[in-house]
């Protein structure tokens, strides 16, 4: 007996073919993996935006330094991201949180490891001192913070000004570069 193919029959196979082309061609093309992967993944060209960035730096498996940022924007071609509402944590030696740093907005240089920040910067110590300034550049293969611009540091035992800083992170020493001017807590002018 033969029987009519109806235009109906022809459709649904027609179907059935389609979706399994569609099947064999995603489970062919579909590529597991990391988000590292497929970031590597992407050609040399191609940029992208995170709406937040959390980004560690360790050194022998010891926290160094912290970068948190709401918002990058990520050039993979020259290596650099712009951040915006940029928070950093410094470490010691013994893994403690020393330094804290906030700013509007800046710029990190992943291979380099180097981050410049600008706008409302404010780098605080648990020590009591917080510095003021506009702008500041810091350098991980030297562990320093540095600037050009005015720079007041404030504490419960007065106010030093100038311009110009040279911060080393890891020995804990700043040194302000020119127009230095100090003022003492009254408590402390005796």
């Amino acid at each position: 007996m033969i029987r009519k193919i109806s235009l109906r029959n022809i459709l649904a196979l027609a179907i059935l073919l389609l979706a399994g082309a569609l099947a064999v061609t995603v489970a062919r093309n579909f590529q597991g993996g990391t988000p590292e992967k497929a970031i590597e993944a992407l050609p040399r060209n191609v940029d992208f935006s995170l709406r937040e960035l959390s980004y560690d730096e360790t050194r022998d498996g010891q926290k160094r330094w912290r970068l948190v940022a709401d918002r990058a924007s990520h050039s993979v071609g020259e290596g650099v991201a712009t951040v915006e509402n940029v928070r950093m944590t410094f470490y010691d030696e013994s893994g403690a949180e020393d330094l804290t740093l906030t700013a509007r907005r800046g710029t990190f240089k992943v291979e380099a490891r180097e981050v410049e920040v600008e706008g409302d910067v404010v780098l605080k110590s648990p020590r009591g001192y917080t510095l003021y300034t506009d702008s500041l550049f810091y350098r991980e293969a030297e562990r320093t913070i540095h600037t050009e611009a005015e720079v007041r540091v404030v504490s419960d035992r007065g106010e030093l000004s100038g311009r110009g800083l040279r911060l080393n992170v890891q020995a804990r020493t700043l040194e302000l570069l020119s127009q230095v001017r100090a003022r003492l807590a009254p408590a402390l002018r005796g």
